[in-house]
């Protein structure tokens, strides 16, 4: 994905036909450039303001831009993409009280993966991003990443889901608490919707953030997540088997 989006490439992103895309983009408020003649948008802006919108993203919505994405990044979106990236990297009982002893421990662990080092710089960039706006939702479930993946070196994908011991003060709407924590680092911005569209999908369910937050343990947290994503891919199946 380049710095600079089209309309067509921006409509790609959001899953959307190209005048329902114009439509959202003057409603947005995000200033456009024209480069070569061409309007464009930056991306970074563009995938900021995307982010502050999932949580109030139909779930029609949301499923249209799950599989756009997953179709642009070259990814089959009848996979369960996002629970085999979890294998092994689910974390039941983190003891950080804070938001900021929660970022530091979410960069330890994407560092021990060795898909990635620099753990200073991961943890700058994740504090960056959750002081541009906080990325916990309403329901106890927050999504923190880097503001600039660029600035990283990443080898790999990588996606975490942490637990706090109790739950803390993450900037959630109304002032709730947060406690369960999906770390997303992503070099293809595509991926990255694909995944956050999916996740965002996953605990739109009650129950499943219940039983997250219930859970005994690491493999009980990710029996949870896999059943939850494969109900929503034979969901996705069998509304192709019926069209």
């Amino acid at each position: 994905m380049e710095n600079f989006l089209t309309v067509v490439e921006v409509a790609r992103c959001l899953g959307l036909s190209i005048p329902e895309t114009e439509r959202a983009l003057r409603k947005s408020g995000l200033h456009s450039s024209f480069v070569a003649g061409v309007q464009r948008y930056h991306r970074d802006e563009l995938l900021h303001w995307l982010e502050i919108h999932f949580g109030s993203l139909t779930v029609d919505r949301l499923r249209t831009v799950d599989y756009s994405n997953a179709s642009t990044a070259g990814l089959d979106p009848s996979q369960t993409y996002a629970s085999a990236l979890l294998e092994s990297n689910v974390h039941s009982c983190v003891p950080a009280r804070t938001r900021s002893s929660l970022l530091r421990t979410l960069a330890s662990m994407a560092c021990r993966t060795e898909l990635t080092w620099d753990e200073p710089l991961l943890y700058d960039q994740l504090c960056e991003r959750e002081e541009a706006s906080s990325t916990a939702l309403p329901n106890g479930v927050a999504f923190p990443h880097p503001r600039d993946i660029r600035k990283l070196y990443v080898e790999g994908d990588i996606l975490l889901l942490a637990r706090t011991a109790s739950p803390i003060p993450f900037g959630a709407p109304g002032g709730r608490l947060t406690g369960l924590f999906f770390l997303l680092m992503f070099t293809s911005p595509s991926v990255h919707l694909h995944v956050l569209a999916r996740l965002n999908r996953i605990v739109r369910s009650e129950e499943v953030v219940r039983s997250l937050e219930e859970a005994e343990d690491d493999s009980a947290m990710m029996r949870t997540v896999r059943k939850a994503e494969e109900a929503i891919v034979a969901a996705g199946k069998d509304a192709v088997r019926r069209q």
